[in-house]
């Protein structure tokens, strides 16, 4: 008779346990974290000479934001990792829209649009709250880890 943890393969397997006595993060989280890391990384370093790589940054912040949202048990994808990976999707979206209407402004030697203070109010709340889900889910994982013996 196999074990429980032998029939389960790759992300959806249970976190292990630490030397500390808590939970690993599950390795479809580990990888988010890698991949957004590198993202932002480029996108500092290539935004210096182009506004597309701090699109690049927005887009592993967001990543990143999203690897923080995981959930201990399986799948570790929650739902609070889909309100957080669709809040930073629309950030980056709106973050790459408000750069191009600046920079065409710029381009034309015209005063900023009017959209662009639209674009920026809405990418502040998709910030928000992307924030907000990736810090509940820190947090519930800290009171989770508080209440399990």
């Amino acid at each position: 008779m196999k074990h429980q943890n032998e029939t389960l393969r790759g992300s959806q397997q249970p976190a292990k346990e630490t030397p500390g006595g808590g939970a690993r993060m599950p390795l479809g989280p580990r990888r988010f974290v890698l991949v957004g890391s590198l993202c932002v990384l480029a996108g500092v370093l290539a935004g210096r000479y182009f506004a597309g790589g701090l699109v690049l940054a927005a887009a592993g912040a967001a990543v990143l934001a999203t690897a923080l949202s995981y959930r201990v048990e399986s799948p570790w994808f929650s739902p609070l990792s889909w309100l957080v990976s669709v809040a930073g999707a629309a950030w980056t979206t709106v973050t790459a829209g408000y750069w191009w209407s600046i920079s065409a402004a710029a381009d034309s030697s015209s005063g900023p649009p009017e959209s662009a203070a639209v674009l920026f109010y809405i990418g502040f709340a998709a910030l928000i709250i992307m924030s907000s889900g990736s810090l509940a889910g820190i947090t519930i994982r800290m009171i989770r880890r508080r209440r399990t013996p």
